[in-house]
């Protein structure tokens, strides 16, 4: 059943969201087993009868991701969003930076979903099942056949034509594609001509600082001829400086030194190889100048070559830095081009010359400019990607959400868009409307039947949104009640104590999972 006008409205654009300073009064409720989680605030006064009504209501819907769940911060690094505090900046629905208002955090017991997108399995994020993701549902498709793989075979026209929409969770299948939406926000700099970018490039893959910060120095072998005449002409075009060389072994090593320069390498790409990133200025840059960094790191950490011998070109990029990786995918789909990172950790890497070393993990960064099969679409500057698959696991710890400045309150999850959950978001605001202005004692009469007549419809599945929003008003009511020592209508005692004991319920039904998680850390 799809859902009204109202829910819609109500979901876009909501009424009385945010905490409200100096409540008279909270109602905390939540459905763990499908993670919905309401605050309701309330404000009471007394009208001119001299009968308390209430004057100010507020909610707060609450957070779907594990603490430890990365989503795209600034201008698309990834960040845990246990780390996100207010006054940070996350990247919204549509790829702008939106400052965070504040960070909700409960605590959660229940099952998380994994879905995993197509091609790029580092993108897999986790979230509790009723979080909304944008999505089009392969099932919408008129002309989607069946096939040796749920994402193949769709019209492309039709998928590029199709609106997406957000959908939670639970109700995502494989085969449905995911929006991965890049940064959108275009921000050139005089300080970053093509030839620096290029010679940024070369220092990402093969560069690095050394004599106590004062020189810059690059590493080939010693055939690659090319590309070490390019670095010499770079550093002296760009920087105005000759280099000196030394040869040991194949190694062919040019430098230079600056600790000016030194300074300005590691505040634009980091230092160290497991290190490395690119800075906020960079991330920014044009695409067309962006391309010339993806150049050279293909020529220093890099190589092309096809899959099968009339197959198209493959190009690969390789790092020790996932935050490195990360960047280099965000700048690729910034010029409408999707990548893969694949981490990997070879055991023959561990070995060298007959020695066991410590090996950190590669992350390879895999893309084609040409394709004879299309998995995934490209549209007005974001990507379609199916899911691959969806995994479930038990959980039970906190969970984060965010609210943000602004009207949107969509957010990127490793680069795919999510938001808070539609009918608890709906559900919320819309009885905040009704209960506002309303005596104590007509907020009492505000059920559930009520506010699913009052949004006009509400799929069956969701019912239990309204449920939990009547649940969170009583449980505002009954608190202030219950602090002012007025006496207590019998409904609102058994929706306390029916909440209550629901609570109970679900502590012991994961107490026993629990105690088996504990035994596995033991040992």
């Amino acid at each position: 059943m799809p859902y009204s006008k109202q829910v819609i409205d109500h979901f876009q654009n909501p009424k009385n969201f945010g905490k409200m300073t100096k409540p008279s009064a909270i109602g905390k409720v939540g459905n763990p087993v499908c993670g919905d989680l309401m605050h309701l605030y309330i404000k009471v006064d007394k009208n001119k009868k001299g009968e308390e009504f209430l004057a100010d209501v507020k909610f707060q819907t609450f957070g779907c991701l594990p603490l430890d769940e990365k989503i795209s911060a600034n201008e698309g690094d990834w960040q845990k969003i246990g780390e996100i505090k207010e006054g940070d900046y996350v990247l919204n629905g549509k790829g702008v930076k939106s400052m965070v208002k504040n960070r909700l955090v409960y605590d959660y017991e229940g099952y998380l979903l994994g879905i995993v997108p197509f091609v790029s399995r580092i993108n897999k994020f986790f979230l509790t099942p009723s979080h909304p993701v944008l999505v089009i549902k392969r099932s919408s498709l008129s002309r989607a056949r069946p096939s040796s793989g749920p994402w193949l075979r769709v019209d492309k026209k039709e998928i590029k034509s199709k609106k997406p929409e957000f959908i939670p969770a639970q109700n995502l299948e494989a085969g449905d594609y995911l929006v991965y939406q890049p940064n959108t926000v275009v921000r050139d700099s005089k300080t970053y001509s093509q030839d620096l970018m290029r010679l940024l490039g070369y220092y990402l893959a093969e560069g690095y600082t050394v004599a106590n910060n004062s020189v810059v120095a690059f590493s080939f072998n010693k055939k690659e001829r090319m590309y070490i005449d390019e670095v010499k002409e770079l550093i002296k075009k760009v920087i105005g400086k000759e280099t000196s060389q030394r040869i040991r072994g194949n190694v062919c090593e040019i430098y230079f030194c600056s600790r000016k320069w030194v300074k300005f390498f590691i505040a634009a790409a980091g230092k160290y190889a497991n290190k490395k990133r690119l800075c906020q200025e960079i991330l920014v840059l044009p695409f067309k100048k962006q391309l010339n960094l993806i150049e050279t790191f293909k020529n220093g950490d890099g190589n092309s070559y096809r899959r099968r011998p009339q197959g198209y070109l493959t190009h690969r990029l390789a790092t020790a830095s996932q935050e490195l990786a990360v960047n280099l995918q965000e700048i690729l789909a910034r010029g409408g081009i999707f990548s893969s990172i694949k981490k990997s950790d070879h055991p023959n890497r561990k070995i060298i010359e007959g020695r066991r070393v410590k090996a950190k993990p590669i992350y390879e960064i895999s893309y084609r400019l040409q394709r004879k099969r299309q998995y995934f679409y490209y549209r007005n500057g974001f990507f379609l990607v199916p899911i691959w698959k969806i995994v479930k696991k038990e959980f039970r710890g906190l969970v984060a959400n965010l609210e943000m400045a602004g009207n949107s309150q969509a957010y990127l999850v490793k680069g795919y868009v999510v938001h808070n959950c539609v009918a608890a978001l709906a559900t919320s605001s819309a009885i905040t409307e009704m209960a506002k202005g309303k005596t104590l004692k007509e907020a009492i009469n505000i059920g559930s039947k009520q506010l699913v007549d009052f949004l006009g419809q509400l799929p069956p599945v969701k019912i239990h949104c309204s449920v939990l929003a009547a649940d969170a008003l009583h449980e505002a009511i009954y608190s202030y009640l219950k602090k002012t020592d007025q006496n207590i209508p019998e409904s609102l005692i058994k929706t306390h104590r029916r909440l209550r004991k629901e609570r109970e319920l679900i502590r012991e039904k994961f107490k026993d999972w629990v105690r088996l998680e504990e035994k596995q850390l033991e040992k």
